[in-house]
């Protein structure tokens, strides 16, 4: 959304896969003329192959190809978590009501017949394009909190269960951990919530800087935030947390000619494929060893030793040994 509040111009790239090549041509000027970036595929194979780099904003796909109907490349379209949210417009000689009914049912936005009209070609596709645009700017919204720019407990909600599982799958270990920032209502309430919002803003890119590419932040609520780091065992994820604590207590927020100290108390916990825990444990391990770390004097870096079913400081011998075998944070 441009700052104005209008809708900025959505992204116009085109996947075209039609075998007849003089229908490819006749589709592809009309579009091009309209500043649309077009990819064409004579088949479904092609096709699908494209995806990944080209990401298509809408794909023009031949309901009769001499392989594959349209049908069952739709199906698979929509049964890929990478593919199924971009729209789909069947093209065809002749379609019957029957067949249009069932290619909508099956996830196609419309159905454009040939001999084609370049004007109802670009107008339907135009608005296929814009919606898809506002469904992309809506779904982004909906996983974003405002005030920090991070996944808020929508986006962990989605994002947590497909790590979880690429983690039991590939028997490689993954570190949870909640930071909560220390004393959070006192800066409210002596700074005022708008030094708060500025506090939780910080707090927020330090956090995002001092993680690994790959790895999922998220605000859970209030002042606190969990990541989500792949392929991480225990010991490279209290020199993660660690690394973060100490971000955060050299941190000095000037707001209004006034500087704020704050610091953070951190809970970690680990996943691997030893452990039966299940997802909402390992989240609950996380909060408990923060609720001890809190109640033992904060700004430190607790751990959950599944062993012992509690939780202790991070520094403590006891601790490290839990490192199991698996990847450790490249720093």
């Amino acid at each position: 959304m441009l700052p104005n509040g209008s809708i900025a111009e959505p992204a116009r790239r085109v996947l075209l896969i039609e075998n007849v090549q003089a229908d490819r041509y006749l589709l592809r000027n009309w579009l091009q003329a309209e500043k649309m970036e077009v990819y064409e595929a004579v088949d479904i194979i092609t096709g699908l192959a494209a995806c990944p780099k080209f990401q298509p904003n809408l794909i023009l796909l031949e309901l009769r190809l001499p392989t594959w109907s349209g049908y069952e490349v739709i199906r698979r379209l929509k049964n890929d978590p990478k593919t199924q949210s971009i729209p789909v417009i069947f093209i065809a000689d002749s379609a019957l009501t029957g067949e249009k009914a069932k290619g909508i049912d099956m996830g196609a936005v419309d159905f454009i017949s040939k001999p084609f009209d370049p004007v109802e070609l670009v107008a339907r596709v135009g608005s296929a394009l814009r919606t898809k645009a506002l469904l992309d700017l809506l779904e982004q919204r909906a996983h974003l909190d405002g005030l920090t720019e991070l996944g808020n407990r929508f986006a962990l909600r989605d994002r947590f269960p497909y790590e979880w599982e690429t983690c039991r799958r590939g028997e490689n270990p993954m570190a949870v951990f909640i930071a909560d920032l220390d004393h959070f209502k006192r800066i409210n309430d002596q700074f005022g919530h708008a030094a708060g919002d500025e506090v939780l803003r910080q707090a927020a890119r330090t956090l995002r800087c001092s993680v690994r590419e790959g790895d999922f932040v998220a605000r859970y609520g209030g002042e606190e935030f969990v990541v989500v780091a792949p392929n991480c065992d225990l010991e490279g994820a209290v020199h993660l947390a660690e690394r973060f604590r100490g971000e955060i207590a050299d941190l000095k927020v000037c707001f209004r000619n006034q500087r704020i100290q704050v610091t953070c108390s951190v809970g970690v916990a680990l996943v691997s494929d030893q452990s039966g825990s299940d997802a909402l444990d390992v989240l609950d391990q996380a909060d408990q060893a923060l609720f001890h770390c809190k109640d033992a004097g904060r700004n430190a870096v607790w751990v959950w030793d599944p062993a012992r079913g509690g939780a202790m400081p991070a520094n403590c011998s006891a601790s490290v040994a839990l490192a199991g075998a698996g990847a450790t944070l490249d720093a």
